[in-house]
């Protein structure tokens, strides 16, 4: 039993270090993935199917 005890904190643990890891990376990586979102085309983001803004009964099927 306590042995299991200490087996889910050291494993809690390990968790918040390797988080807290990918935090810290994310930061300095943050200027790259503006700049990769930046350089995608608009189309990537805006699908056409709802570029009216209305359902017609060909959109509903």
């Amino acid at each position: 039993m306590a042995s299991t005890v200490v087996a889910v904190g050291l494993t809690i643990a390990a968790a918040g270090f390797a988080g807290r890891y990918v935090l810290q990376a994310m930061k300095h990586m943050e200027p790259q993935v503006k700049q990769v979102f930046q350089s995608l085309p608009k189309s990537a983001f805006s699908g056409g199917y709802y570029r009216e803004g209305k359902w017609t009964r060909r959109k509903a099927i």
